[in-house]
């Protein structure tokens, strides 16, 4: 970054310090396939360091990014995506890793005006496609409590689909199987499928259901992964401690984990934080440092064939045991994130502290009693409180609070050098002497000087002094400020005693600042106030303080000038003083704080760091105007202290993330002022002013101590080394002695070895044949197995055909018989209604004479009716005057009657006036409730939000039981018709028992025939059932065989390997080394590579031509259980044609019935209608007529429906048809019934 006006440029160098530890996820990753680049989110930057010689380059993430919000890398380690948020909207970076380019290859649009969000918490790329190639898909999660996720196109910025999750989100992982397209995203109380779906040429998300078994809510989820090894399998970890094995497929819990890291010992209370797969298992980091490897189990997958047992394979989620658990490191910190190259060479490690580490992961499997390679970078893992830089050496010191260390790096060879931690006992400050050697460090209740060892520091004295805030070496080194509460001790630095207590401030000071020559001191506090003191006299020369104001930081130009920060009224403002007087001040337009400032040697350039973590770079402080100034953004919290080397080229930071950068600087400092310099001052030779350092940190005495044990050094060193030449000389004597004995045990040892070897031959051989044995025998008996089944097979087959030829001879005899007995009772029909149309004839006959004798009566009562109503005309006036007189008094009556309800009904007007009181009462208590219930709709809508991801699932299920639904209802409207007639028709089935006598006989014996069909069916189907368990057990059987063919072909490849190398290396020893002193050490690393493998390995049997075998055996149990499957069909075919036809008889008969009772039904009201109209008409006559003369009812409508009788067809309804004939009483028939013709159903 250059500023233009005055050519200053600043280039980042170096960091030190991570965001592992907090919520950034994927806070550290491999940027190559190799492990030797990682890539990292540090501060708002992004770093690119080679693990090899720890250069670091930095991806230029531009100074409006606010903070990285969320990182990941593709699997192939080509594409890394940044999530970033920039003022009011969020952005994805995009880099190519792969290319020299610290720029994005691209950087989507910002999207928070169409999500609503101002930053993404996960990002994730798709797998990369077995034809090669960039990610597909893009995945990104917005944060918040109803978070979306997006589904992009990255190549095109296009957003594919977005879908709105029920909870906060925090991951997104993509499977790692090419044929798979879902996405999953987690959660603190969350776990979700996703499925990508393609229709239309538009892409969908469809959220799947929560993972049964799994208690979402009552647990807290910290991380989840889909399984490399697995089919569909994820694994979640929760702060519980359980670790789950979910399936994708059927979204359920297959296997819980209860002790992650072994059930042994303190390894119970490890808790798991974080998960990755790998090809063959998952990897757990926990707390307290632990690592743990999960893998697929490989021994003992499958049960053996030869003791019985009906063994199978293992469940997916069962192929998993813990390998092996690791403490990496001492320190208490838990491993908090993971990664591993695709070669799965290598492992990265972040951990809580910070600290990144990269571990070989062959180390991890090794003895429990060595410890574990592991290249750790520490870091501090809290805000730095307190950083000084040295003058005439490559050192920065920076102290934490909270976690109690102090630090001492070298910027120039970019390392840590020392680190000290202190326990309970944290350091409040720390400076650094400007020679390099000495360092002062204060306490709660001590002030300590400690010189700088090479790999250490000694403490040289200590002081009592409670409370100490702030410590500044002047730039000579001879004074250190020390302040305490609103006090200031100046300490002599060669003597260690206090020279003076400045006093003036009122409350604690806040920063100290020293003139470039030792002049003047200027420091602040927290009321404002700003007091220079003079360093000769020790007294306040000026003082200013304003009321209402912060002071922030102050750094002095000169003697007489320094800018200091100060914010005042929600304004950050910056203010020059000259001789201890206020002369400008300059309003900044962001109002950001600005909490530390570095002038460098009178520069009026000067140097800002922001409470945001921003780096501000001002040319100038202009009298008016606002000052010009550009901005790297660096720290994702306040920068809060700022150091530059003495020739002006380095810049180092400290911020409150903990974090350190290394910067380089061009511009700040002229060529010219560079040459008067020193030349030792810009050289990086950190011995360079060692005697200087000793003249100032050393007295007379200590040197002249030093020279007299120098002496006596030296003179022991003399007699130290001719004891070492006497020594060496008898040692090369032994020596040789060794030797010899050496190769007289190594000849031993070779004997040795080569009659292990050829034991090893011979056993092989013997697997070998006892494999070919096991072979053979193996298939014979499956030889056997198969004639049998097939014999077996084709009697059934024969025994099945035998009886449906039986059956379909029964079927042809039965509608026979059925087509005979529909002719009858339609000539019977015919012949009833003939007889039925002459007996009415008849009647209507007889009628007609009835009523013209009814008629000749009906006149004779007229004309006598009329004689009679003139004689009572007198008779009728009187009884009229009667009836009024009744008439008034009925009157009188009603109006007392009327007054009665007149006055009840005031009563009534009385209460209902009381009702509406009651009313209004019960209005007021209806609006509380209705208050009431406006609370539980929102409440309910909220529930509806919830329940909005169920709604698509349920329409799904609805949509796939459509088809059953309507088939369902069909069957009920048809159910409740029959209902309403079943009873009806059982009633008058009693009535024609007599007349359907055969054909009762006839349905009795087709439901005998049908239960025996039924019960031939049932045993059929229990032999089938019984054959397909066999079928099974075979192919289990058969996959045991194949999966240990497999496993014993790769031991003996593995075995005829080793043998090849172990000959190859005797061979090349024997034959190409000449050097004989050698061969003890060869012979020995052949003993412990070769021998001790064979020691530890596992002998398989070479089964060779299993697997064909194998596959001829599983084609034929397939053929049978085809033939099976058909011959089930055939009789459960043969089964629902009997039944169909049985119920077509039952209808029939039923409909006969109809016809019978409705003939009946008209003859009787024929009947009744004859006897009204011919008084006393023989009862026996009208029974005889009742019984012969019937109308036939209409014939059934086309369009009505004729469904089946109510309940199952077959032997349960005629049953039941058979016991309500046998309850109700048989009816006597006078005459045979007569039946008129109807249509055939048929």
């Amino acid at each position: 970054m250059t500023s233009n006006d005055a050519e200053v440029s600043l280039e980042l160098h170096h960091v030190f310090g991570s965001l592992c530890g907090s919520s950034l996820r994927e806070a550290a990753v491999f940027a190559d396939s190799a492990g030797q680049q990682i890539a990292f989110a540090v501060g708002r930057q992004l770093a690119v360091r080679h693990v090899e010689n720890n250069e670091t380059n930095f991806l230029g993430t531009g100074s409006r990014i606010d903070m990285i919000t969320a990182c990941a890398v593709s699997n192939d380690r080509s594409l890394m995506v940044v999530a970033e948020k920039c003022s009011n909207e969020a952005r994805l970076s995009i880099y190519d890793l792969k290319s020299s380019s610290t720029s994005p290859m691209k950087t989507m649009k910002p999207l928070s005006g169409a999500l609503g969000s101002t930053r993404f918490v996960a990002v994730a790329f798709s797998v990369v496609s077995q034809e090669g190639g960039p990610p597909k898909y893009l995945c990104a999660v917005t944060a918040g409590s109803e978070p979306t996720l997006v589904l992009m196109n990255w190549e095109s910025e296009k957003i594919l689909a977005k879908c709105k999750l029920p909870g906060t989100v925090d991951r997104v992982a993509f499977p790692f199987q090419h044929d798979r397209t879902d996405v999953t995203v987690s959660g603190p109380h969350m776990l979700r499928l996703l499925q990508i779906r393609h229709a239309k040429g538009e892409v969908t998300l469809k959220p799947m259901p929560a993972f049964s078994g799994l208690q979402e809510k009552a647990q807290a989820i910290l991380d989840h992964t889909w399984l490399e090894a697995g089919r569909g399998l994820l694994g979640l970890c929760v702060h519980e401690g359980p670790v789950y094995i979910l399936s994708a497929d059927e979204l359920i819990v297959l296997r819980t984990i209860e002790s992650a890291f072994g059930p042994e010992g303190d390894l119970e209370e490890v808790l798991p934080l974080c998960i990755r797969s790998f090809t063959h298992g998952f990897l757990l980091g926990g707390s307290h440092g632990y690592l743990a490897v999960w893998e697929e189990a490989d021994d003992e997958a499958f049960a053996s064939v030869d003791d019985g047992s009906e063994g199978s394979r293992r469940a997916p989620e069962n192929e998993y045991k813990l390998a092996v658990a690791v403490k990496l490191r001492e320190d208490p910190d838990a491993v908090c994130s993971l990664d591993i190259t695709p070669s799965e060479e290598h492992l990265l490690l972040g951990f809580g502290d910070s600290a990144m580490g990269i571990v070989p992961m062959a180390s991890i499997y090794g003895n429990e009693e060595e410890q574990v390679p592991i290249n750790i970078s520490g870091n501090h893992s809290a805000a730095i409180t307190g950083m000084d830089m040295a003058v005439h050496r490559s050192l920065v010191v920076t102290i934490c609070h909270r976690d109690s260390s102090m630090r001492i790096w070298n910027w120039a060879t970019r390392t840590c050098e020392i680190r000290s931690k202190f326990g309970g006992d944290p350091p409040t400050a720390v400076a650094i002497h400007p020679f390099g050697y000495y360092l002062a460090m204060g306490f709660a209740e001590k002030l300590r000087f400690y010189h700088i060892l090479i790999k250490d520091i000694r403490l040289h004295k200590e002081i009592n002094l409670r409370g100490v805030g702030l410590l500044k070496f002047t730039h000579g080194g001879h004074l250190l400020a020390v302040t305490q509460g609103k006090s200031i001790y100046v300490y002599s630095v060669r003597t260690l005693e206090k020279l003076a207590t400045l006093s003036g401030h009122n409350q604690e000071i806040t920063c100290l600042s020293f003139d470039p020559e030792d002049h003047t001191l200027w420091s602040t506090s927290q009321d404002g106030k700003l007091i220079k003191w003079n360093l000769a006299t020790f007294r306040n020369e000026s003082s200013h303080v304003e009321t209402g104001s912060e002071r922030l930081a102050v750094s002095v130009i000169s003697p007489d000038q320094a800018t200091a920060s100060t914010f005042r009224n929600g304004k950050q403002l910056l203010q020059r003083f000259s001789q201890g007087d206020l002369e400008y001040e300059v309003e900044l337009e962001s109002n950001v704080k600005v909490v530390s400032l570095y002038h460098h040697h009178g520069n009026s350039m000067f140097l800002a760091g922001t409470a945001r973590g921003g780096l501000q770079i001002y040319t100038s402080l202009p009298y008016q105007g606002k000052p010009k100034f550009f901005e790297l953004a660096l720290h994702g919290m306040a920068c809060t202290a700022i150091c530059v080397s003495v020739d002006g080229r380095t810049m180092v930071s400290a911020g409150a993330d903990g974090v350190i950068f290394v910067l380089g600087l061009s511009g700040l400092i002229s060529p010219e002022e560079l040459n008067m310099l020193p030349t030792a001052l810009h050289q990086s030779d950190s011995d360079r002013f060692a005697q200087e350092a000793e003249a100032v940190l050393a007295s007379s005495q200590q040197i002249q101590k030093l020279e007299h044990k120098c002496q006596a050094l030296m003179i022991e060193f003399r007699e130290i080394k001719e004891k070492q030449e006497r020594e060496f000389a008898q040692h090369e004597e032994e020596a040789a002695a060794h030797v010899a004995q050496a190769r007289q045990k190594d000849q031993a040892q070779i004997q040795e070895l080569q009659r292990r070897y050829a034991a090893l031959e011979e056993a092989a051989q013997a697997k070998e044949a006892e494999g070919v044995r096991l072979q053979r025998n193996m298939e014979y008996r499956h030889g056997e197995a198969v004639d049998q089944l097939t014999r077996l097979y084709h009697r059934k087959l024969a025994h099945e055909s035998d009886r449906l030829l039986t059956l379909r001879l029964q079927i042809d005899d039965l509608q026979e018989q059925k087509h005979k007995e529909e002719e009858q009772h339609l000539r019977q029909m015919h012949e009833s209604a003939v007889a039925a149309q002459e007996e009415l004839s008849r009647l209507l006959a007889e009628r007609d004479l009835e009523i013209k004798k009814h008629q000749d009566l009906l006149a004779f009562v007229q004309h006598r009716f009329e004689e009679i109503q003139e004689t009572g005309a007198e008779n009728h006036d009187r009884e009229v005057i009667r009836l009024k007189h009744q008439g008034w008094s009925a009157l009188e009556e009603q109006k007392q009657v009327e007054e009665q309800l007149r006055k009840e009904q005031e009563k009534l007007q009385g209460s209902l006036e009381k009702q509406e009181k009651e009313r209004e009462v019960v209005e007021e208590k209806q609006q509380e409730s209705n208050s009431t219930l406006r609370s539980l709709h929102e409440q309910a809508e909220e529930l509806k939000r919830t329940l909005h991801g169920l709604h698509g699932e349920r329409q799904d299920r609805e949509a796939t039981l459509q088809d059953k639904l309507v088939s369902i209802e069909g069957y009920k409207s048809k159910q409740k018709t029959l209902k309403k007639f079943k009873l009806l028709l059982d009633q008058r089935l009693a009535e024609v028992s007599t007349s359907l006598q055969p054909k009762d006989s006839l349905i009795k014996k087709l439901n005998e025939d049908l239960n025996d069909l039924e019960t031939e069916f049932e045993r059929q189907l229990l032999e089938q059932r019984q054959l397909e368990a066999q079928i099974v057990q075979r192919r289990q059987k058969a996959g045991i065989l194949a999966q240990e063919t497999e496993e014993l072909k790769a031991q003996v490849r593995e075995k005829d390997a080793q043998i090849r190398r172990f000959t190859s290396d005797v061979h090349h020893l024997v034959t190409e080394e000449t050097d004989l002193s050698v061969w003890p050490r060869e012979i020995r690393r052949l003993y412990h590579q070769h021998v001790e493998g064979d020691l530890r390995g596992q002998g398989r049997l070479p089964l060779e031509d299993m697997l064909r075998q194998m596959r001829v055996v599983e084609r034929q149990v397939t053929s049978l259980a085809a033939k099976g499957n058909q011959i089930r069909a055939m009789g459960k075919l043969d089964l629902q044609t009997k039944a169909n036809e049985n119920a077509t008889l039952v209808q029939e008969l039923n409909q006969l019935r109809m016809l019978k009772s409705s003939l009946q039904r008209k003859v009787r009201d024929l009947s009744s209608r004859l006897s009204t109209l011919v008084p006393g008409t023989d009862k026996a006559a009208l029974k005889g007529s009742q019984a012969t003369a019937q109308l036939p009812s209409p014939p059934p409508a086309k369009g009505a429906v004729k469904g089946p009788p109510s309940g199952l067809p077959g032997p349960r309804q005629n049953t039941s048809s058979r016991e309500l004939l046998e309850d109700a009483p048989s009816p006597v028939l006078k005459q045979p019934v007569q039946l008129a013709p109807v249509e055939s159903s048929s």
